[in-house]
């Protein structure tokens, strides 16, 4: 009876602790904000919460919370892969001009409740205008714009428009209307022209990209997904063959792999439509293996063919790449190591999408060598037959400095290059060509993006000029190269301080 009384008696206290952390949960604690603002000297919209969330005080970052739709959001307001960690998101913010905080720098508040708010303390938004050129700003939701209004708004001299909150508790909104009611936001930021830049330029802002904290390996990573969120676009399309069962990722998030393959009688593939992925021997191969990782991971499954295994690359970061690639893949998915050319064809026939990431900018060379040099003739051949053709960075076998073709040269639909244009991606109207192909802004070498890309020199991580091109100095305007299709550049980091002139 002993033994049963205080066990009675602990079972009592144990209900008793629950029930008094329950009510503890359920009253406003004192909350400080603790998280430093996004900004520079280029940022031309301030958006402002209310108060970081549990989740997002962890995460050290605003819009925390694994469901919360603000990054998604964004992403899809300039076509670009949801960013994966803090500093992605951060970048994202630099890249586009906007400045990001809240209202508050603290609160009474229960849990991520802002109904429960009660004793706000704004924060010095000072800081922000005063270092910037703020010309609009904006609130997620009903207490952040109530909460400025009250606050702040006298001391800023600027209105806020309101957007409805991105929480996952707003579940009215879904993301595609989310998306259409920020898209203002997007409309207020002045984009980014990148410029055109020679190949040695490109390696000398790659290595300032590295000093000021983004390494090759994490600029290849994000290459990669680019790649992959490109491929999956295409993949989207009506008619284009997209694959059943494809993981849904909000325009290029990271999920798990769900297989939903076809099986196609007779054949022993699992999928009749794998997306076939040329990987080279250098780093431009790298990025097709993390665009082949992330493709499978989507859902979607891929042959990635290599003339070597992925740990005899002796390339880096693209080895480490292809290793880690090549160990996450689904059953879906292969690598197919040292095919003869026969076969390589065999596996494109089945492709209605195919990653040319056999060579990089720094090839300059009448032939290409073998085997890649029939890799190429296969794959012209498919895209004869009407396989989609993406090119990362620059068709395999064009000069990205020249413009110069080897005799076998990749013809792709879509050329994704990485970071900025090149020069020998494009050609001048006056030199006979017919206008073929488009890009997202023309280039021109009087212009910027949307009706024109500047060329422009870079800063090395000194600080010191690095020679840019002579892209833009005749003054006649540039189309894209027959053989790149439409080309696309890849935001992969944040260029303009590393890039000549002061900010404005």
């Amino acid at each position: 009876m002993a033994k049963a009384s205080t066990e009675t008696a602990e079972a009592k206290g144990d209900g008793h602790r629950r029930s008094s952390a329950k009510s503890a949960a359920s009253q406003p604690q004192p909350v400080e904000h603790g998280i430093e603002p996004v900004f520079d000297g280029r940022s031309e919209v301030l958006v402002l919460g209310t108060m970081p969330s549990p989740k997002s005080r962890e995460a050290g970052f605003f819009y925390g919370h694994p469901q919360n739709r603000f990054w998604r959001v964004l992403a899809a307001l300039f076509d670009e892969p949801v960013p994966e960690d803090n500093a992605e998101r951060a970048d994202l913010l630099l890249r586009h001009h906007i400045a990001l905080w809240d209202v508050l720098a603290s609160c009474d508040i229960v849990g991520a409740s802002d109904a429960s708010i009660a004793n706000g303390r704004p924060n010095d938004l000072s800081r922000i205008l005063n270092g910037a050129p703020v010309r609009s700003v904006f609130c997620t939701g009903a207490t952040a714009t109530r909460l400025y209004g009250k606050l702040c708004e006298a001391a800023c001299g600027l209105p806020a428009a309101p957007l409805p909150s991105p929480s996952p508790a707003n579940a009215s909104w879904s993301l595609p209307r989310l998306v259409e009611a920020y898209r203002p936001l997007a409309a207020a930021v002045t984009p980014f022209d990148p410029p055109v830049l020679d190949v040695a330029a490109v390696v000398a802002l790659e290595r300032a990209i590295a000093t000021v904290g983004t390494p090759l390996d994490a600029l290849m990573r994000r290459a990669g997904r680019f790649l992959a969120f490109e491929v999956r676009k295409l993949l989207e399309e009506p008619g284009r063959g997209a694959v059943a069962g494809m993981v849904p990722c909000d325009g290029g998030t990271m999920a798990p792999c769900q297989s939903g393959a076809v099986a196609v009688p007779g054949s022993g593939e699992t999928d009749p439509r794998p997306v076939v992925i040329l990987c080279g021997n250098g780093n431009n191969g790298g990025d097709g293996w993390v665009a082949g990782e992330y493709l499978d991971r989507w859902g979607i499954p891929v042959r990635l063919v290599t003339a070597v295994p992925p740990e005899a690359l002796t390339a880096e970061p693209a080895r480490t790449a292809a290793v880690r690639a090549a160990a996450a893949l689904g059953p879906a998915s292969q690598v197919i190591v040292a095919p003869t050319d026969e076969e390589v064809a065999r596996r494109l026939a089945g492709a209605s999408v195919a990653i040319d990431a056999l060579l990089g900018t720094g090839f300059s060379h009448e032939r290409v060598r073998p085997p890649f040099d029939g890799w190429i003739r296969a794959l012209n051949e498919a895209h004869a037959r009407g396989a989609v053709v993406v090119a990362a960075d620059v068709p395999s076998g064009l000069s990205a400095q020249t413009g110069a073709t080897a005799v076998d040269t990749v013809v792709a639909d879509l050329t994704v290059t990485m970071i900025v244009p090149k020069p020998g991606l494009y050609i001048s109207r006056d030199r006979g060509t017919d206008g073929q192909g488009a890009t997202e802004g023309e280039p021109s070498a009087a212009g910027t993006v949307e009706g024109g890309v500047a060329a422009a020199g870079a800063a090395d991580a000194t600080g010191a000029a690095v020679a840019a091109g002579t892209a833009g100095a005749t003054g006649a305007p540039l189309v894209p190269a027959s053989c790149c299709g439409r080309i696309r550049v890849a935001p992969l980091a944040y260029i303009e301080p590393l890039l000549d002139g002061p900010a404005d």
